[in-house]
């Protein structure tokens, strides 16, 4: 797919006619103040991108940050404004779009065998005023790129390697769209792009996830409701026992018979309450003797009198060394503040003893209760009386099965989530195995040898270096895509970033990446054009003098498409006249400057 026409229903609005082959050049010749760039900006060169994105069917998801919508005064000034944008598909034939400001969400279509005629619309639409989730995948069969075929993700996913903007220069790989996304937002992609199985990598970051979603799903449970699949064989004896004791109390009841549950009540509930009671008696002992102590120990402080030690010096005529004070001063201070921090620690324990404290003696008030109601129970005559009680018991022993019944269920299901996380363990295994054989292998990938051989080929005619990219397994078994290592003094390599080489660097990087990408491609059915934004800035003479000539050689050998946007004070200057070179006026397809309003791209300031 090439660009082929950019225009408005406004008059104000420099509409554009790309060139279908070779060099467009964005121009921008700013005047008032060639240290502040940003005129260039205002000018409209770099929405002019923005715009080409905006009719290839960008969502607008946040307004605020969309051109059209920032201020309520920009929104009201493009309200009117419809757009056009004019494509050939590779199939040969020509595609309109249509989108306009106000109601950005519906698309329209036209299909037509030849360019147009000058920059009016078309009468008539195949399709009129489609939703935007639909018009991106009608697009995606309109421009019907194989590369795309059976994949999870639309052209929309690839758009902006072809369509590089400046914030997208701080990486070559990771766009700054997949910032504060997922790895598995934009990884698969890439490495469907160099050539090797994105899906097997998709995969696999969604193994992950669920693997981790059983992990928490299972430890939720065992936090809530104070389970361990562990003891689950312990938790059955004990439904096994409450069960056999239910049809036991429920029997003598359904009879009136209190006799053998009277005896029960006087061996199972007062002894083991009083068995309780002497145990939390004994723990009650042991805590409040703890808690004395330590409040001792914290009343104890460090004693040591100095001026003491020195009338015995004194007196005993020996002389005391002011280094030996200074040294006992020293000692004395670093005692002071050991025994402040020691207090806090101890303070902090009594605290907690206390609250350990209260908490023995509640239980204690509770089983005390406990004992003094079962023994009215079995000093009592009244049979209705003892009937309720026993009915209390029964309702309080179901509702404790319940409880354990619901604890086995859990237990169960914690057991189904590790045998379900097994599974997927043994699935991510599988993936990390065959992702491990393309990564001891990659000599193997015909198109990714092409690509890298291609971009350190671009590279070296640029900037006279050797440049490598790379990708390697980390310590999670996870595709690291690798900033590209540079053969420099004697072969050395050395790895190229942002941080080490500068941004200049890193742009040229991924400037030759996407030149690599679209020229390695263009055999197939994909973008056969590409935009960059400010690619000569910040550049040496030399190395704009061979990018150019670069790009001339490239885009008459591969038939694609390349855009750039460019300052005047950034063009190469010829060596023998010292002059900035100069570009047709067929390659210059807008042309900005800031005489005045109407040399921006939409004839206005903003």
């Amino acid at each position: 797919m090439k660009l082929s026409k950019l225009y408005c229903n406004k008059e104000k609005f420099k509409n554009i006619q790309f060139n279908l082959n070779g060099l467009n050049v964005v121009y921008a010749d700013v005047k008032t103040s060639i240290s502040d760039k940003n005129n260039a900006h205002n000018l409209g060169k770099t929405l002019f991108a923005d715009l080409i994105d905006f009719l290839l069917l960008k969502r607008i998801d946040n307004k605020k940050k969309h051109f059209f919508y920032k201020e309520p005064s920009s929104s009201q000034i493009f309200n009117e404004y419809i757009f056009y944008l004019e494509i050939l598909l590779n199939s040969g034939v020509f595609l309109t779009i249509k989108r306009s400001v106000s109601v950005n969400t519906k698309i329209s279509f036209k299909i037509s065998k030849s360019q147009s005629e000058g920059f009016n619309p078309p009468e008539n639409w195949d399709i009129v005023d489609l939703s935007i989730k639909k018009a991106i995948s009608q697009l995606n069969e309109y421009l019907n790129y194989n590369f795309f075929k059976n994949k999870n993700y639309s052209y929309r996913k690839a758009i902006n390697y072809s369509l590089r903007r400046q914030g997208d220069y701080s990486d070559i790989y990771k766009l700054n769209k997949f910032s504060s996304g997922k790895h598995r937002d934009w990884k698969p992609f890439m490495f469907d792009l160099l050539g090797f199985d994105g899906k097997l990598l998709f995969d696999k970051y969604i193994v992950e996830s669920q693997i981790e979603e059983l992990n928490h799903f299972a430890n939720n449970l065992r936090r809530e409701f104070e389970v361990d699949e562990k003891k689950r064989d312990e938790l059955v004896g004990q439904i096994h026992i409450k069960k056999n004791n239910l049809i036991s109390i429920t029997k003598n009841i359904d009879k009136f018979n209190f006799y053998n549950e009277d005896k029960k009540l006087i061996k199972d509930g007062i002894d083991h309450i009083e068995s309780k009671i002497s145990k939390l008696n004994t723990v009650s002992y042991n805590i409040q003797f703890d808690v004395n102590q330590l409040k001792k120990s914290i009343k104890n402080k460090f004693a040591f009198d100095l001026k003491k030690v020195n009338k015995v010096f004194e007196e005993m005529k020996i002389f005391f060394p002011k280094q030996l004070k200074k040294d006992y001063n020293e000692l004395l201070e670093f005692n002071s503040k050991l025994t402040i921090e020691r207090n806090k620690l101890l303070k902090k324990t009594v605290l907690g003893k206390i609250k350990d404290l209260e908490e023995v003696n509640e239980t204690l008030e509770e089983l005390n209760k406990e004992k003094e109601d079962l023994l009215s129970v079995l000093k009592g005559t009244d049979t209705f009386n003892k009937f309720k009680t026993y009915q209390k018991r029964l309702a309080k022993l179901e509702s404790n099965l319940v409880s354990l019944n619901e604890k086995l269920k859990k237990i169960d299901l914690i057991i189904k989530k590790e045998e379900d996380k097994k599974e997927k363990n043994d699935d991510l295994d599988k993936y990390i195995s065959r992702i491990k054989k393309l990564a001891n292998s990659t000599e193997k990938n015909i198109l990714y040898n092409s690509i890298r051989n291609s971009f350190s080929q671009y590279y070296k005619e640029i900037i006279n270096e050797t440049a490598i990219i790379s990708w390697s397994l980390n310590k999670e078994n996870n595709v690291d895509f690798l900033s590209p290592s540079i053969e420099r003094i004697q072969g050395e390599l050395k790895r190229g970033t942002s941080q080490g080489d500068g941004y200049t660097y890193t742009k040229l990087f991924c400037v030759t990446f996407d030149l690599a990408i679209v020229t390695n491609y263009i055999n197939k059915s994909y973008f056969r054009f590409v935009y960059h934004d400010d690619v000569l800035a910040n550049e040496d003479n030399g190395v704009k003098h061979r990018f150019l000539n670069q790009i001339y050689q490239l885009t008459s050998i591969k038939n694609f498409q390349y855009i750039f946007s460019v300052i005047k004070d950034d063009l190469p200057v010829d060596e023998k006249t010292e002059k900035p070179i100069n570009f047709s006026d067929q390659e210059i397809i807008l042309n900005l400057n800031d005489k005045d309003e109407s040399g921006t791209l939409f004839g206005f300031n903003f």
